[in-house]
């Protein structure tokens, strides 16, 4: 009995498949083997590619050969057209003789090759020799931009020989020069290989300039905004921010193990806060060495300043905290006995000693001691800001380098309170240090708590005048979780990567975009990725420096390069008419 397993078999044994296999058994083959090349045949077109080679390097000697007698035929023609009709019957003359004469095919691309090699290198000395033109010409020499005109005739619009402009105006400027050399060397040397190809040629080398510039600054553009994009991606889906992205990859490049240490939990958190503090004493080391080095000139200036103006403030002052020789403020009067008993009894040293530059700054720092111990918007404090200001007038009224020294100091002064207060880096104890953690950890965010990166701004600063490098210890607590940062973390995240979470039909795209949702993922990866890409950064490093050197010490290598440049409107030109390279039968 015979059930449906095996009428399946049955039928399977019997299909079309096995018909088919039959038949391809039985077909002969419908292909014949392609047969091998003899010897003789390889010598054959071995010859024959030489042959066209070489025809094609006389054919580009030919083409210079018959520009050089455009005129006579453009005389006998009688005007431009027939000129130009006669001039190409010429040049075909000359593939006719070369087939006949050598057996070479000017249809080939050997042929067109050689002609185009021999045609470029053959036009190659055009620039140099328009350049010598214009330097020659009294009237040109003598322009202004006439060096930088000749530069651009010898390079064919790749250079003007001067540095960079600075300004916009500058820069159009020599533009526009490199552009006009670029047009008159491109319509030359494409003029002198074919006279009716010279506009073409003009025009190709007039617009390579500025097009290479569009286009270097369009690609700069992409990459700068490709970049921009992925860390703004990988900083919202990890919930880290997109510093953190940009500091983890960049600790891969420079090699960073602080990056690696605080994210895999081998660093304390702690150590961070040291090192910020340590930048901010170096901080106030600079600033004193700074100030010290400013008052060397006031130091040895013996000049002695009047003391009344002094005195004169001074005595305004006493008024302060009291009513007719009464005593109603005790704060502000005992400040302004002190400050009149510090200044009376400066009055009565030696003006020699102490009434110079540096006694009265000396006396100005003695006030200013005293009009620490006051508070702000009190009469001590404005009394006390009197008198020191009074000394501080006097001093740089006669020593014009001190305003400068003490501008320099309280701006110093002014960035290290900055710092202290905003990174909570001044005070000590338990719980400054976790005020400074939380602080320095939210500096890669850019939110209203950290002030829309004016935290960051700081920090920048404490690393760049502390010589501290915080910012990648900080990348790497911050991509030290497996899960997203913030109060949206989890499988949210994703949203930021495009993809929803309303179906089950997203949950295959969720699990693939898992990955780029963890900070500690992600971390490892760029760090990773930072490594892999300083190799070929610092070979491309070496090799620029290699350029440049070699560029100096051998200057053809430079000329070699202005020779390529130089080709392109050639190259363009001959490669777009309908005899050129791309068009070829076979060798």
């Amino acid at each position: 009995m015979s059930g449906p397993w095996e009428a399946y078999q049955e039928q399977k044994q019997s299909g079309p498949w096995e018909a088919y296999a039959k038949q391809e058994q039985d077909a002969p083959a419908l292909k014949p083997a392609m047969p091998k090349m003899s010897e003789a045949d390889r010598a054959k077109q071995l010859r024959q590619t030489d042959a066209n080679v070489l025809g094609g390097l006389i054919r580009g000697a030919g083409s210079i050969g018959s520009t050089i007698l455009y005129p006579w035929d453009r005389i006998k023609g009688g005007g431009r057209e027939e000129g130009l009709r006669l001039n190409r019957e010429r040049r075909a003359s000359i593939d006719s003789g070369l087939q006949e004469l050598i057996g070479s095919n000017p249809e080939s691309a050997g042929y067109k090759t050689g002609k185009i090699s021999s045609e470029i290198a053959g036009t190659a000395g055009v620039g140099n020799v328009l350049a010598k033109g214009v330097l020659a010409l009294p009237m040109l020499s003598k322009a202004p931009a006439a060096g930088k005109f000749a530069n651009a005739l010898k390079s064919g619009g790749f250079s003007t020989g001067a540095p960079a402009a600075t300004r916009f105006a500058g820069r159009a400027a020599d533009m526009g020069i490199r552009s006009a050399g670029g047009g008159i060397t491109g319509g030359a040397m494409t003029g002198l290989i074919d006279p009716g190809s010279a506009g073409t040629g003009a025009m190709i080398g007039a617009a390579l300039p500025p097009s290479l510039k569009v286009a270097a600054k369009a690609r700069q553009l992409v990459k700068r905004g490709a970049g921009a994009a992925t860390s703004n991606i990988l900083g919202a889906s990890t919930g880290t921010g997109a510093e953190s992205v940009r500091a983890a990859y960049a600790a891969g490049k420079t090699g960073s193990t602080k990056f690696l240490d605080n994210m895999r939990g081998k660093a304390s958190f702690d150590d961070v806060v040291g090192e910020a503090k340590g930048a901010l004493q170096n901080m106030r080391a600079d600033r004193a060495a700074a100030y010290r080095s400013g008052m060397v000139d006031i130091k040895n200036d013996a000049s002695v300043i009047d003391f009344k103006p002094i005195q004169q403030a001074v005595s305004d002052i006493r008024a302060m905290g009291s009513f007719k020789g009464q005593q109603i403020n005790r704060n502000a009067a005992s400040t302004v006995d002190d400050i009149v008993q510090t200044v009376d009894n400066w009055a009565s040293l030696n003006p020699k000693e102490y009434h110079t530059p540096e006694g009265l700054d000396a006396l100005k720092q003695a006030i200013g001691d005293i009009r620490d111990s006051t508070q702000f918007g009190t009469a001590a404090r404005r009394a006390a800001d009197t008198a020191y200001n009074s000394v501080k007038n006097e001093i740089v009224a006669k020593a014009p380098t001190y305003s400068k020294v003490m501008k320099d100091y309280s701006e110093a002064s002014a960035l290290l309170k900055e710092i202290e207060s905003g990174l909570s880096l001044g005070s000590k104890g338990n719980a400054s240090k976790d005020a400074a953690v939380r602080k320095l950890q939210s500096l890669l965010r850019n939110n209203a708590q950290t002030n829309y990166g004016n935290r960051l701004n700081l920090a920048r600063q404490l690393e760049e005048k502390g010589g501290a490098d915080l910012m990648p210890a900080l990348a790497g607590q911050s991509m030290s979780s497996a899960m997203p940062r913030g109060l949206s973390g989890g499988i949210q995240k994703a949203g930021a990567l495009g993809i929803g979470v309303t179906s089950p039909a997203s949950i295959p795209a969720l699990l693939a975009a898992a990955p780029f949702t963890s900070p500690r993922l992600v971390g490892e990866g760029l760090y990773g990725l930072g490594r892999l890409t300083s190799g070929p950064a610092n070979l491309l490093s070496a090799g620029k420096q290699g350029a440049n050197r070699l560029a100096v010490q051998h200057p053809g290598l430079l000329d070699l390069e202005n020779a390529l440049y130089r080709s392109l409107p050639v190259m363009a030109t001959l490669l777009g008419q309908p005899s050129g390279l791309l068009d070829h039968d076979p060798e």
